[in-house]
């Protein structure tokens, strides 16, 4: 079968290769692939680097939905046919202090299906028994209602929901300020658009003009120009001189974290989900001045994937409004190359389709 595999650390050492269809045992389940997505993540290993995240060889794709292929014969709760979405964890210990309260993408021995272990980038995939035993909710059913391309994104989705619900204290009729449009920000806006937001400020730059339409039909009341408006001023309007309670910052440049601390209201709360090496260059005191909690988040878990399909499924958040392109993996380049560029919003490689 055909598979797109990161070889190497290096840059660009991505390729398409034939590789053999993964072999069961008794505990294991085989998927067949039906859709799977592109991730800033995938881009960033085709960059090169990520010593830490990356086991080269390796199939990439960690955002994908499909039927069960085969199942081995002590596996009791799936069969063949079965149509799901997997939550990407190919391994956990099982034991460290992670594990024992759930929270399984925080154990220090994971591996995530499309970096540390083979993924969805390719015809079938093996889900082991091993994972299925110590994190049972790693895959999910798809509703008859939601389509694989669809499903083959919750996963970015499901990490919105938990930043905006879950590591909040946020209240229906608050206002929630989201940096980022890119498919974090647009998932940050609708949940907080289901969540009873009444605010909605989508922060963005100049040359977001595109997202900030789409932004604008999935539930942002406000569209601010980050790089040539007046961020602070022009929130503080909107809340009455309050400040946000909530900040999502999906940007995660210093430039946006420090406006991010000046527009948050007084014992507000900022959820971090971008990333950036680079140090902040500002102090943190206006944190202690103001009483503002900054919370890191990472991921998902059990509950974030139990309500987020709940919610698409009574058509409370549009997955299919985030899918821009549908590609045949063998036009992974562009479809990498439309993410890279910004041109697309999320972009869906089907294997086995010319």
């Amino acid at each position: 079968m055909k598979a797109l595999v990161k070889y190497g650390y290096g840059k660009g050492e991505t390729e398409l290769r034939d590789v053999p269809v993964p072999e069961i045992g008794d505990e294991d389940l085989l998927i067949e692939i039906k859709a799977a997505g592109i991730c800033g993540s995938d881009l960033a290993f085709d960059a090169g680097g990520h010593e830490n995240l990356l086991n080269p060889p390796v199939v990439l794709g960690h955002e994908f939905s499909g039927i069960v292929a085969e199942a081995g014969k002590k596996v009791q709760v799936w069969k063949p046919g079965d149509r799901v979405v997997s939550e990407n964890t190919g391994y956990v210990c099982g034991t460290c202090y992670s594990c024992s309260i759930a929270d399984y993408l925080s154990c220090q021995s994971r591996l995530g299906l499309g970096y540390g272990m083979d993924g969805g980038f390719t015809d079938f995939v093996k889900i082991s028994g091993d994972v299925l035993r110590r994190m049972p909710s790693c895959l999910f059913r798809i509703p008859d209602s939601m389509s694989f391309e669809e499903a083959a994104i919750l996963d970015p989705c499901c990490n919105a929901y938990k930043a905006v619900v879950q590591e909040s204290n946020f209240l229906p009729g608050q206002d929630i300020a989201v940096f980022g449009v890119g498919p974090l920000g647009l998932f940050s806006i609708q949940v907080g658009r289901a969540a009873g937001a009444a605010n909605i400020i989508a922060v963005g730059l100049s040359r977001d003009t595109k997202r900030f339409d789409i932004a604008g039909k999935l539930g942002a009341t406000h569209i601010v120009r980050g790089d040539t408006e007046d961020v602070v001023e022009i929130v503080k309007q909107i809340t009455a001189g309050e400040g946000a309670p909530l900040v999502i910052d999906c940007a995660g440049v210093a430039a946006a974290e420090k406006q991010a601390i000046e527009i948050v209201r007084v014992g507000g709360q900022i959820v971090k989900i971008g990333y950036d090496e680079n140090p902040l260059g500002f102090s943190l005191d206006p944190i202690m001045d103001k009483s503002v909690s900054i919370k890191g988040h990472f991921g998902y878990d059990y509950v974030s994937w139990k309500n987020t399909i709940k919610l698409v499924n009574k058509g409370l958040i549009d997955l299919k409004a985030m899918i821009s392109h549908e590609l045949p993996l063998s036009e992974w380049k562009k479809g990498f190359a439309l993410a890279r560029e910004q041109k697309s919003i999320k972009v869906i490689l089907r294997p086995g389709v010319s």
